[in-house]
């Protein structure tokens, strides 16, 4: 009796256990299921995870030391002499006073000079946005492609079935099952193709992301996402006012600008006010004397460097109109061409792609039915995969070029 009630307890313990190690094993697949990764998602990822955009974001460390640097005062001069001869000891303070708001000029350039660094951290967020898209979108279509050669293994193996029912019911030659054989192994080989394929475009988002190459990513959303339709007017008139190339040759003439006020600033002397004492000198035991001092600007009176800034802020000035010219003909194209590339995805999406999907199924239905060869099923099925590929590249074109279109206006479309 007792054997017996040791060998219900181990087994009522083993059924514990086992019931026990199943939720832990549920929630561990569960655990291990991506989340669907959103396109606002990523971008958000990438502006705060993306290693470029962190190494810009760090120079402004840089420009916020040059204020701190433009805001100082300078330094007094004290001396102190002894000697043998009279007096015996000398001391002085030497103290020199800025005028004319010098200071106010240098802070004021540092200032401005620190504006540089947020373009630089704009240009880079452009640039970041740029690769998102591309690299997100383009996964998407990897997604697609796995998708759509999958499609196209099963129709394959659909017509290998026919045929070989066909061939044993003496209906048809070998010929025809070899040739059904052949179209399954190029859809299997297309298969593997399109998986390596997603992942090379896996491993080029999650470098964008700061993600290692083996972590999984499941992506939410689809190529026909996101497609904004932009008039060139209004995309002008947010290109030229958001556009980080223009925005940064503009702040450019502004530091120029404060440069030249600055170095204006500096043609007033600065005079430096001194207090002396004499110690320790037998004809009188102590005496003091003040003074004042400053270099005169007779030569030199920063006339190179103001021409020079002066020429800079020219040349910057030039730099920027034709800039403007570039823009406004690039967003002329680039809104063309999204016009064009979104006509071409409409017909494909509406027109072609159903028909030649329909007339697979017809070719398929016709053969099982015995009214037409295998030839005919596999150039329809061919026609099938050929449009298929087309419309998803041209699915992803339309994407590429919007991302093109928002580098150019320096902000995300709407």
């Amino acid at each position: 009796m007792t054997s017996t009630f040791l060998r219900l307890a181990i087994g009522g313990a083993v059924l514990l256990l086992a019931l026990g190690a199943r939720p832990a094993a549920a929630q561990g697949v569960q655990a291990s299921v991506p989340t669907p990764l959103t396109y606002e998602a990523a971008v958000d990822l990438a502006t705060s995870r993306n290693l470029g955009v962190e190494a810009v974001r760090r120079q402004r460390a840089i420009r916020d030391a040059s204020i701190r640097a433009a805001r100082q005062f300078q330094n007094p001069d004290f001396s102190f002499e002894w000697s043998q001869d009279t007096p015996h000891q000398v001391f002085s303070v030497a103290v020199p006073i800025e005028i004319g708001g010098r200071r106010g000029r240098r802070i004021d350039l540092a200032t401005e000079e620190r504006t540089l660094a947020e373009i630089d951290v704009q240009v880079e967020l452009r640039a970041v946005r740029h690769e998102v898209r591309q690299a997100f979108y383009s996964l998407i279509a990897a997604d697609e492609r796995v998708r759509l050669a999958n499609e196209v293994l099963d129709i394959a193996r659909r017509l290998h079935d026919a045929a070989q029912a066909r061939f044993d019911a003496g209906a048809v030659p070998r010929l025809e099952v070899l040739q059904a054989d052949l179209g399954v192994t190029r859809a299997e080989t297309d298969l593997d193709l399109a998986r390596s394929i997603r992942a090379a475009a896996q491993a080029s988002l999650g470098a964008i992301l700061n993600l290692p190459p083996q972590q999984a990513l499941v992506l939410s959303g689809s190529l026909a996402d996101r497609r904004s339709v932009v008039a060139y007017e209004q995309a002008l008139a947010v290109a030229t006012t958001s556009n980080t190339d223009l925005v940064g040759l503009d702040r450019q003439i502004a530091v120029e600008e404060r440069r030249v006020e600055m170095l204006r600033a500096e043609r007033l002397p600065t005079p430096v006010f001194s207090v002396s004492g004499l110690f320790d000198s037998p004809d009188f035991s102590s005496a003091a004397s003040a003074g004042v001092g400053m270099t005169l600007p007779l030569f030199s009176r920063n006339q190179g460097e103001i021409a020079q800034s002066v020429a800079t802020t020219s040349a910057i000035r030039g730099r920027r109109d034709a800039t403007r010219r570039a823009v406004e003909n690039d967003v002329f194209g680039t809104v063309a061409k999204i016009d064009a590339e979104r006509r071409q995805v409409e017909a494909y999406e509406q027109q072609l792609v159903p028909t030649a999907t329909n007339l697979e199924s017809l070719a398929e239905e016709s053969y099982r039915a015995g009214r037409t060869s295998v030839l005919g099923v596999l150039d329809a099925q061919r026609s099938l995969r050929d449009l298929s590929r087309e419309a998803l590249q041209a699915a992803l074109d339309l994407q590429l070029s919007l991302a093109d279109l928002e580098e150019l206006l320096g902000t995300p479309l709407p």
